[in-house]
């Protein structure tokens, strides 16, 4: 009898073992994002077939990879992520957006950058909400977890100490790996992405492709100087996708209800920021506007979301004290921005960006 349930369970054991190595929702075992960096850097467009590409790790490697010096970066979460060379005005351009960008991996990406001696000349820096809601620090400092020593060296450097070299471990966690390989719920997310996506590698057993003639565009993908191309899905949105959309946004948690703007996080943007300038960098803020139905919902009731005010304010402050340029606004009203030039709730059409936005140095 004992031999018979052995006989069951192995089987079932291995089916979960080789589904979690294999479907790898969360790139615990098999990080494309190194070589699809260094085919950016060689100015190819990529993308990721399995749909899962660790963004915060692609995004370490393109800074690792990108040239010692570069005249204008962007910084900042998935609203600006779309943002390219021919907006901006110049053809030396790197976007280091990532989706859900906080204060954690900002800091982070300005840590990496000063590690490995890569200068710019001019950053464009995202200001959201989310990074200034304190109840998400804890949750966000987790989520960072491996590029937190960058974080910490940062702070530090506007600080005015003297960081320590940051030393890492960059081997695989072998516990973390034992553990998710057997986990019954990361099993359940990997048949999830069976159901949904089959057999994705490529010919050469790659998880990532270039972009070549024929491609479907199904996927998202970075192009040569880190923007994104959104997948065809999002871009076929209308109108009536982005209205409905905007009823059901969960403005509680995106907006911070009846919570205010975090005094640390003033104080650290505040002194990155002089950090910047104080090196002759010029810094300039962008404000990605709201989609006019979702900015009706909230002002609707301003009174329980006044973070997004406050960040307004706090912009404005500090772009008085630093001399720094501001684009956009959360207002989409005062920009004359409609439903239709989004392609959902919060992102901007890359088409009509430049119709709306000036990306160009305001010297």
């Amino acid at each position: 009898m004992k031999w018979l349930k052995l006989f069951v369970v192995l089987p079932l054991i291995g089916l979960l073992v080789i589904t979690n190595i294999y479907e790898d929702p969360a790139t615990i075992f098999h990080d494309e994002s190194k070589g699809m960096a260094e085919a950016v850097v060689d100015g190819q467009k990529v993308y990721s077939v399995t749909g899962n590409l660790n963004e915060r790790e692609f995004k370490r490697n393109l800074i690792m990879l990108m040239p010692d010096e570069t005249d204008t970066i962007a910084v900042g979460p998935s609203l600006m992520m779309c943002i390219n060379k021919n907006i901006v005005g110049t053809e030396d351009y790197i976007n280091l957006g990532v989706s859900a960008s906080n204060i954690y991996d900002i800091l982070a990406q300005f840590g990496l950058m000063d590690i490995y001696g890569k200068k710019f000349k001019r950053v464009i820096l995202c200001l959201d909400p989310y990074s200034f809601d304190e109840s998400l620090f804890d949750a966000n400092r987790e989520k960072n977890a491996s590029l937190m020593p960058y974080s910490e060296y940062m702070i530090k450097k506007i600080n005015g100490e003297n960081p320590s070299p940051v030393d890492i471990d960059n081997n695989k966690d072998v516990k973390v790996e034992i553990e998710q390989a057997f986990s019954v719920s990361y099993f359940q997310s990997s048949w999830n992405q069976v159901v949904l996506n089959g057999t994705y590698l490529m010919d050469d057993n790659r998880r990532w492709g270039i972009v070549t003639e024929g491609f479907d565009g199904s996927k998202p993908f970075y192009d040569p100087d880190g923007s994104i191309t959104f997948d065809s899905g999002l871009q076929s949105n209308d109108v009536n996708d982005v209205v409905e959309q905007c009823s059901s946004y969960n403005i509680d948690y995106q907006f911070g209800r009846d919570r205010h703007i975090s005094e640390y996080g003033k104080d650290i943007y505040e002194k990155l920021i002089k950090y910047l300038t104080d090196q002759g960098i010029e810094v300039e803020l962008f404000l990605c506007p709201l989609a006019p139905s979702l900015w009706d919902r909230i002002d609707a009731e301003k009174e329980h979301f006044a973070i997004l005010y406050e960040v307004t304010d706090f912009a404005e402050a500090v772009s008085g004290t630093y001399d720094l340029k501001i684009t956009g606004s959360y207002n989409p009203y005062e920009l004359g921005i409609k439903d239709e030039d989004f392609y959902d709730p919060r992102h901007v059409r890359r088409e009509v960006m430049g119709d709306f936005f000036d990306f160009c140095s305001k010297d």
